[in-house]
């Protein structure tokens, strides 16, 4: 847990997780750091008080921790879209959940414009493209997106399931968000993978109760 974690959460679930388990990852990390440009977002003009997000089912499971955390450090109009199975750009909204893609072109054109934005996606993605390539394609899409004067956050991915096109992912998105700039990786990976952490539910991936308030803490920290 990082030290901006709110201690009144952390307390909550401290004395008992349900279902918390170690990384099955067996050559954890090796992810280099963020390249330059790409880390700490630039200072605010403006105290932040607009956020809004577009994840998957891990961000759905966080959003309640979030957005305590995000109240807690002044932000008041908060918009987190997330739903369970949800991938970058494949989905219609009706056999399968809508996409990233869709999701963050329907807030953009309802007039969301907030002070920053963040994405949670890739994890549903990891395994289903065999190029670099194809996954740069797929975050350039989301990338574009927002004004280019708007800061992004991106949560990357830990699918130990999939972990090669984990990590392919991964590596293609902090280059990506470095070329686009304004932008941070944010490492849900060092997280779930680090087997002392115990942040996961029995399938390896999902966020137990506490690691609900490690990804929350993880995205509210890079912002204050």
């Amino acid at each position: 847990m990082r030290a901006g974690a709110s201690a009144g959460l952390l307390a909550a679930v401290s004395a008992c997780v349900d279902g918390d388990v170690h990384s099955t990852a067996s050559d954890k990390p090796g992810l280099p750091a963020a390249p330059t440009g790409v880390g700490v977002l630039p200072a605010a003009q403006a105290t932040r008080t607009k956020f809004a997000m577009v994840g998957d089912s891990i961000t759905k499971a966080s959003s309640a921790a979030l957005t305590k955390l995000l109240q807690q450090q002044g932000f008041t109009e908060i918009d987190i879209q997330a739903e369970v199975s949800r991938r970058i750009a494949v989905g219609d909204g009706k056999h399968e959940p809508l996409s990233g893609v869709k999701t963050l072109f329907t807030m953009i054109s309802e007039g969301v414009k907030p002070d920053v934005w963040a994405i949670a996606m890739g994890t549903n993605d990891v395994g289903k493209y065999d190029t670099a390539d194809e996954y740069g394609a797929l975050i350039d899409q989301m990338l574009a997106m927002p004004d280019p004067k708007a800061p992004i956050v991106w949560v990357d991915v830990y699918n130990p399931n999939q972990l090669a096109g984990t990590k392919m992912f991964n590596l293609v998105l902090r280059s990506r968000t470095a070329i686009r700039g304004n932008a941070t990786v944010l490492s849900w990976y060092d997280l779930a993978s680090d087997p002392n952490e115990k942040i996961l539910r029995s399938d390896h991936i999902h966020p137990n109760e506490k690691g609900t308030l490690v990804f929350a803490d993880l995205v509210s920290a890079s912002l204050a």
